[in-house]
Order: C-alpha cells, then structure tokens, then sequence
C-alpha cells in the first residue's frame, strides 16, 4: 500500500499555534481549518431540483441516528468560555449542576474504578469528541469490558466531507474489533491509484469545446488485486469509505455494548485533575455538569479545548493555498481501471475518488478535493479571494468544471462542500497528567494520501491499550510488584511512540504527498521526482522498500512496553 494512497479532508484547527509561512523548498504539511459546509444546487440548477435527486444508499446513511439511546442529550442553551489557567487544577471535588458538592456514591465508585457500566457521570474513561477517533477509543475499550463516557459539542455527527480512505494495519483493527467485514462490504475498494496531468478539452467537427475527457496519466501504483471472489486481501488496498459513516459505525456497535454513553451539546468548560481522577465540567441544556473518570483522552479535533485548557501546544506551519472538499451528484461516462486519481498541475491539482461503487453512465457519488490558488491570477498585485467568495456556487462550479470530466454542461450537482486551511501540526506532547490527546487534537497534516484520520485511528488503538492496561485487574496486579513509576513511563510512551510516528513517516510522507502535486511542470515532475521514477521502473522490492517505513511504525503495540516497564 502507497504512503498516497486515498485521500482525506482536513481538521478543524484553531489559531493558537505558532505558524510560519511555507518556502518553496520547505517539506512540510497538513491539517485544516473548516470554514464552512452546506448544499449548493450546481450549475444552472435549482434547490427544487436537488431536493428531487435521488441518493445513493451509501449517503442516506450518513443521516444522524435517530431514537438512539446514545443521542438522548439535546442542544444546549449555555456558553461557556474555556477556563484559564488559574482555573486548572483547583477543584478538589466534583459539583453537581446544582452547585451540590457530589462525592459519589457506591455505584459511583464501582463505575470510576470498576468495569460496570457508566453510570450519570462517572465511568473508568471520560472521552471528549464523539468522532471516529474517540468512538473507536470508546468501543475498543468497551470490548475490553471497559465503560467510558463520551461528551461532544455538537448536537449530532458531523455530515461535513472530511476524510473517506482507509489502509494499512487500520484493516487490522477493524478486523479485530469485528467489523472489518461489514466496512469493506459498505466501502469502494480501491487497489491503486494514478496521477493525471489535468483532463483536457474534447471539441466538436467545429472546434467547440463539448465536454472534457481525463488527462493523461503520468504514474501508477497498483497494488493490488482482488482475488477469484472479486474481494482484496486485508490490509494490501485502500477502502473508501466517508468518515460520517465510519463514525455511525462505530456509534451504533458502541450502543449495543451497554458500556458506552454518548452525550451531545456537552462543551467542555474546565478539566481539573487529581491524583487518583480527572473532572471535566460541561455545558448543557440544562447548566453545568461535571463528569469525573480515572482517565481522560482529548479526541476533539485540531480545535481541541481540552488540549488548549492543559497548556498543550501545536507547532508547525501553514500552507498557502487554501482546500476546497466537495461531493458531487455526477454520471460519470467512463470508469477507468483505477477511478481514483490525483491531478497534477501546478495550480489547479487535486483528488478525485467515488464514495461508493460507481457505474459508467450512472450517477454516483464523488468526491472532488479542489486546491483553491494563493491568488486567483498571475498578477501579483490581485488580491486573494475571501472565504465567502470562495464558497460562492460560481467559483465552487469553476473549479469543478476543470476537473470533471464529461460532456458540457456538466449534470454535477454539488451536494456537500467545505472549505479548509491547510497546516503541518505536532503537539509537544500527548500525555499530561491523567489526560491523553489522540488524533486531530494531537495532530494535523495535509490530506493528500489519506494519512490523518488513519493515523488518528491508530492513535486510539494505541490508547486504548494503554488504558486497559491502567484500568484492568491484570495492571493491579503487575502494579505490586512493578515500579510505583511504571504507569507514568508506560504514559509518556504513549506520547513519545505516537509523535515519533507523525514527527518521522506521517510528517515528511504527508508533505511530499502535496507537493508533488503542485511542484512544476507535471511532465517535469513525472520525469525527474523520485518516486514518480521508481512507479515507473516498477520493481516491487524496490517499492515495497519505500513503503515499509510506514507500515513497520504506523500502529503501536502499547503491551511491549508494560512488559518492559514491568521487568525493570
């Protein structure tokens, strides 16, 4: 599998971290600021018109869950601002929304300390952000008969095109945690990918231009194929699948464990640590809450408050161009080999990829992940377009209509669209104290090779471990005859292994990813870039070589360093 393979969509970042503007020469790269998402009609189409398109069954399940147990808690009334610094730390005890001082109960205890199901507001782990990083935390634990609570701010899962491919040994995970079947079924698959110079006209008997057909493929990386049965061996391709679906995935096997309370409209106000628990004070529809765990993992994207309320910084840079995400409603007239392609062009590059399984002359599901240029043209005193005028449907439409391929008028019909900054993103750390950071709130890159949300994935693989080894009986155990330290050690392991991760592979691979894109001419970049040279020579060995950095360190085995802790 490719370090290119697939494609995501960026993070929501905030501004609290120091950026620097990008130099040519500068390899660096990824994370993403969301601006905005709604529907636009398409070109020369009605809102009428796009209520009467059809779905695919893949995106009407992208629709929140209704009935949930798990989606009980409703929009809250009260805002908050985040805690200072001075208010960190302090609180000794938890209060209840009614100013009560509660010091929990039996039930209580055996929540915080036990395997018992959570009960109001304790549980063994508090876990902020109900994406698919911190449900995955959530539902592994719970696999483990450990029970969390999991606070959002949102009033439901986010439909917004974020990322959709999934490799590697995250196949592994969803292989252990019993639902490696049913996403590879639900998603595309995709055993390769090719770059494309950008597609080119098709003119009529007159010269008129009358559509456009997909330019001319400039590299290849097979990597796979699928067996007699017509399905890929696990983990040796890529599935394609939207990120709002892997969530509700998640979400819906979390509620059938009984170990798993998701709450919405719950914004994170304080975080207060002891030595023996962690509390996190919420704003809800009805006041403040408090809700106290032995643990506590941030999983609430680049914006994180819990990362922000601990003192924890982002460092890295941004990119200049901005990052248009868009689904599209399209019929595609032919469906090459490898559908899934990235366009080279030094401007106008990009990614293109179905979101389901797609037939020539019949409308699918796409998605088109558009660079949106520094500044709209060559003249060097132009001024670069805002955010709203980036998001207008006209320009969404200019943009598109350079990449789409097919007769003119194009039939696209823009369904979902989102726009995003760019930037390259580490935390210093993800462990303080009782408190964890996974995913977009430790980290942020650029989306080309879908390597974020992969990478956050595996990030609450490995945190899951760490904490079943913290929480079961079988760490009391070790914990007697191990060092009184061992557990912080086996904590800023988790942090070490999991930066080192992004710092060496995720980080450079990312970058490269992007910029060999955008850096020249593409005929240029296809003849003189390393890795564009050796897809052309094709030796596997050689190949496999370039890859296995990537697939020997992306996922962590947290057990091995218990072990060794415990040895010393």
């Amino acid at each position: 599998m490719s370090p290119t393979s697939g494609i995501g969509s960026p993070p929501d970042v905030g501004d609290d971290f120091p950026t620097w503007p990008t130099s040519p020469g500068k390899q660096s790269g990824d994370a993403w600021l969301l601006l905005a998402g709604f529907v636009s009609p398409g070109p020369e189409r009605s809102t009428a018109d796009l209520q009467n398109v059809p779905f695919p069954r893949q995106w009407q399940v992208c629709s929140p869950v209704k009935q949930s147990p798990l989606t009980a808690s409703r929009e809250s009334n009260v805002i908050m601002e985040p805690a200072t610094d001075r208010d960190m730390g302090t609180a000794q005890e938890t209060r209840s929304s009614n100013g009560e001082t509660d010091r929990g109960d039996e039930a209580g205890h055996q929540a915080l300390n036990g395997h018992s199901k959570p009960n109001d507001s304790q549980a063994p782990v508090i876990i902020v952000g109900a994406g698919p990083v911190g449900l995955l935390l959530a539902l592994r634990l719970a696999q483990k008969n450990i029970g969390s609570i999991v606070l959002d701010k949102d009033s439901a899962p986010s439909q917004l095109p974020r990322a959709i491919g999934y490799y590697g040994p995250v196949h592994d995970v969803f292989q252990e945690m019993g639902l490696y079947d049913q996403i590879a079924d639900e998603g595309m698959p995709s055993g390769g990918y090719v770059w494309r110079k950008a597609p080119v006209d098709v003119l009529d008997e007159n010269g008129s231009v009358v559509g456009k057909e997909l330019g001319p493929i400039l590299g290849e990386n097979m990597m796979s194929q699928p067996g007699p049965e017509g399905k890929y061996k696990l983990g040796h391709y890529s599935i394609q699948l939207p990120q709002c679906r892997l969530a509700e995935i998640f979400l819906q096997e979390a509620a059938k464990t009984g170990l798993v309370k998701v709450l919405w409209d719950h914004k994170v106000a304080a975080v207060a640590q002891s030595e023996s628990d962690v509390s996190v004070t919420v704003a809800t529809n009805e006041g403040l809450a408090t809700f106290t765990g032995q643990y506590l993992a941030a999983c609430d994207g680049g914006k994180s408050t819990i990362r922000k309320l601990l003192g924890i910084r982002l460092v890295g840079h941004s990119w200049p161009e901005r990052f248009l995400a868009t689904d599209i409603l399209r019929t595609a007239p032919v469906i090459p080999k490898v559908p899934v392609h990235f366009t080279v062009d030094e401007k106008f590059w990009g990614v293109a990829t179905p979101l389901e399984r797609v037939e020539a002359g019949k409308r699918g599901l796409w998605r088109y992940s558009l660079a949106v240029p520094a500044k709209p043209t060559d003249d060097p005193d132009c001024v670069p377009l805002t955010d709203e005028q980036v998001l207008e449907p006209e320009y969404v439409d200019s943009l598109l209509l350079r990449q789409v391929d097919g007769p003119r008028p194009s039939d696209h019909v823009v369904v979902r669209k989102s726009l995003y900054k760019m930037h390259q993103l580490l935390a210093t750390t993800m462990h303080r104290g009782r408190c964890f950071l996974a995913g977009d709130a430790a980290h942020i890159n650029n989306p080309i090779g879908g390597l974020g949300l992969c990478t956050g994935l595996l990030d609450a693989d490995a945190l899951s471990q760490t904490l079943e080894i913290a929480v079961s009986a079988k760490a009391a155990e070790d914990r007697s005859s191990a060092a009184p330290d061992a557990l912080q050690q086996l904590f800023t392991r988790y942090s070490t292994e999991r930066r080192w991760v992004f710092q060496n592979i995720i980080h450079p691979f990312s970058s490269a990813n992007k910029t060999r894109l955008h850096g020249g001419n593409p005929d240029e970049v296809a003849r003189e870039d390393w890795y564009f040279v050796a897809l052309a020579r094709g030796n596997k060995q050689e190949l496999q070589a370039i890859h296995r950095p990537l697939y020997a360190s992306w996922r962590t085995n947290m057990w091995q360093f218990w072990q060794t802790s415990s040895a010393d």
